[in-house]
């Protein structure tokens, strides 16, 4: 079965009791309440596109620093072809978000370093799947170690009621973002599920 992201164990909040600084609560906005949460939708927006900028420059300079001769979208397939053994080039695509032209190249990438195997699927000739060999595993593991490093040693100057805002804040992204993939494309296939499709 599939590993599951890790999450915390966060109760739900109720959001009408919540006051996000610089922003006016639910229960009090009145003929204002969608142009605040627009306003707040755009703060998330605009937030979520610079951690993302910032985490890509983050991977390349511990790329270049640990001396890993891959990039981080070859690093981030790599993690999802051990997380689902047997994948396909589409269902990589599905998984991660990237034009599936784009896997394509970055599995032959991984292919040639030998850090993924192809293999052929016994049921369907035309299809063909990945599995990450012994190599990339131990690859795999080393980029995991060494990333939670780094993002810890950013992490560090944070107090606990910060880490605490982080974790919630993001435990209830992940929600969403789950969601809206189940009403968006439904299940992935079976075979990737054995046990059944992780739910949030």
């Amino acid at each position: 079965m599939a590993a599951r992201p890790y999450q915390l164990a966060l109760p739900r909040r109720d959001c009408s009791a919540v006051n996000v600084p610089g922003t006016t609560t639910r229960t009090a906005v009145g003929d204002g309440v969608a142009a605040g949460r627009a306003e707040m939708q755009g703060q998330v927006i605009g937030l979520l596109r610079s951690v993302a900028r910032s985490l890509r420059h983050q991977h390349v300079v511990l790329a270049a620093g640990q001396g890993f001769p891959l990039s981080g979208p070859h690093l981030t397939l790599l993690h999802e072809i051990a997380r689902h053994p047997g994948v396909t080039v589409s269902e990589l695509a599905r998984l991660t978000g990237l034009p599936k032209s784009r896997v394509s190249v970055l599995t032959t990438r991984l292919v040639a370093e030998r850090v993924v195997r192809k293999e052929p699927d016994e049921h369907d000739s035309r299809l063909v799947l990945l599995a990450i060999t012994p190599e990339g595993r131990r690859r795999a593991a080393e980029w995991s170690v060494a990333t939670r490093q780094a993002i810890e040693r950013l992490l560090q100057p944070l107090c606990d009621d910060e880490l605490a805002a982080i974790a919630a804040g993001l435990t209830a992204l992940q929600r969403a973002f789950r969601q809206a993939e189940e009403r968006g494309t439904g299940e992935l296939p079976a075979r990737m599920y054995p046990g059944g499709v992780p739910s949030c």
